[in-house]
C-alpha cells in the first residue's frame, strides 16, 4: 500500500498549487513562530581584566551565562567603550549596555536595570610628590556660592549669566564659556585638574575632565597634565603594574556605587531589563554569578596603598 502519493501521478498535470506544497507551506508557518529568534545587541565596557577588548573576560562570561538562561532570545556582545556604549542604546542600536553606576538620574532616554551587578570600588590616584585626598577633590568651599560671586569683581550681567550655576563646581573653562575670559574667573574656578572615564563624569560630585582609556589617563598623571584620575580600582590597578607605576603613585578610597545596567526607557527596554533581571536572579541563587565573576567580591577588599 503506498503510504505516500506524490505531487503529480504520473501521466497527469499538476494543478497550478500543487496540495504537498501547500501542505509544507502550511506546515512552515505553523513553526515559524516556535522557530523565530529575538536578537538583543548588548554593549560591554571595555575594562582590561573584566572585559576586553577581544570579547574574553568575566563579565563577558556573566553576560553569556545570562543569555543561556532567556530562550528565545539571541545575545549579540559587543565590546566598546563606555561613552560609545551609552551612545549606542541611546540611538536604538542596542537594546543594553553594562556595567554602569546607580547614581543620581540615568542619562537621557535611558533607565538603570532593576536588579544590580554587585558594587564598585572607586580609588583616587595621585602622585607620591603631588598626593591629593578625597577631602580635597570635594571640598564643599570650590562651589559656586552667591557670596563668591559677589566677591569676583564681575559686572552683574556677567554674575547673572554665572546664577544657575550655583551650588556646584566648574573648571576654569566652563566658566568661561557663558562669560569669556575675565580677571575674577580664576579665583572662582575648581583648582584640580582630575579625569575619570568619561561616562562617568556626571556621577563623581566635582567637574572631573573626560578620559578616553586607563593608560591615556595614567600617562598624563605622570607626566604632571593632570593631577588625580578616578575610577574603579579593579579596572585601573592591572595597567598601573603592567607600566610599573606602583611606586609613583598613591591611591585612596574615592567612594563604593552599586552598579547595574543601562536600558532604552521605553516599553522594550522594560522587557528587556524584566528578562535581564530574572535570569540574574537565576544565576546568584544557584551561585554562578559568583563562580563566573569572583572579581566582584574580591575587589571590595580593595584597601588604599602604599
Amino acid at each position: 500500500m503506498r503510504l505516500l502519493r506524490p505531487c503529480a501521478e504520473p501521466g497527469r498535470t499538476a494543478g497550478p498549487y500543487p496540495r504537498c506544497l501547500a501542505v509544507l507551506l502550511a506546515l512552515c508557518l505553523w513553526a515559524a513562530p516556535a522557530l523565530a529568534e529575538e536578537t538583543w545587541v548588548v554593549t560591554v565596557a571595555e575594562l582590561p581584566g573584566l572585559a576586553n577588548a577581544n570579547g574574553s573576560g568575566p563579565l563577558v562570561d556573566v553576560v553569556q551565562a545570562l543569555g543561556r538562561e532567556m530562550p528565545g532570545v539571541r545575545l549579540q556582545i559587543r565590546s566598546v567603550p563606555f561613552a560609545r556604549g551609552l551612545l549606542l542604546v541611546q540611538q536604538g542600536r542596542a537594546d543594553l549596555h553594562l556595567p554602569f553606576l546607580h547614581h543620581l538620574a540615568p542619562p537621557p532616554s535611558l533607565r538603570y536595570g532593576s536588579e544590580r551587578l554587585g558594587q564598585a570600588r572607586f580609588a583616587l590616584y595621585s602622585r607620591r610628590n603631588q598626593p591629593l585626598s578625597r577631602a580635597e577633590v570635594l571640598d564643599p568651599r570650590w562651589q559656586l556660592t552667591p557670596e563668591r560671586l559677589a566677591a569676583s569683581g564681575l559686572s552683574p550681567a556677567q554674575q547673572s549669566r554665572l546664577g544657575s550655576l550655583l551650588g556646584n563646581s566648574w573648571r576654569l573653562e566652563q566658566l568661561q564659556a557663558l562669560v569669556g575670559p575675565q580677571a575674577g574667573l580664576p579665583a572662582l574656578a575648581y583648582p584640580y585638574q582630575v579625569e575619570t572615564d568619561r561616562a562617568h563624569v556626571p556621577l563623581l560630585g566635582f567637574p572631573a575632565l573626560p578620559g578616553n582609556s586607563v593608560h591615556n589617563s595614567l600617562e598624563k598623571l605622570m607626566r604632571g597634565r593632570i593631577q588625580g584620575y578616578v575610577l574603579a580600582a579593579l579596572d585601573v590597578e592591572p595597567a598601573i603594574d603592567k607600566l610599573g607605576l606602583r611606586g609613583q603613585l598613591r591611591a585612596v578610597l574615592f567612594d563604593d556605587y552599586p552598579t547595574t545596567w543601562l536600558v532604552a526607557d521605553t516599553a522594550q527596554g522594560a522587557l528587556v531589563d524584566q528578562q535581564f533581571s530574572a535570569a540574574l536572579r537565576r544565576l546568584k541563587a544557584r551561585g554562578e554569578y559568583d563562580r563566573l565573576a569572583p572579581v566582584f567580591i574580591e575587589q571590595m577588599q580593595w584597601q588604599p596603598w602604599p
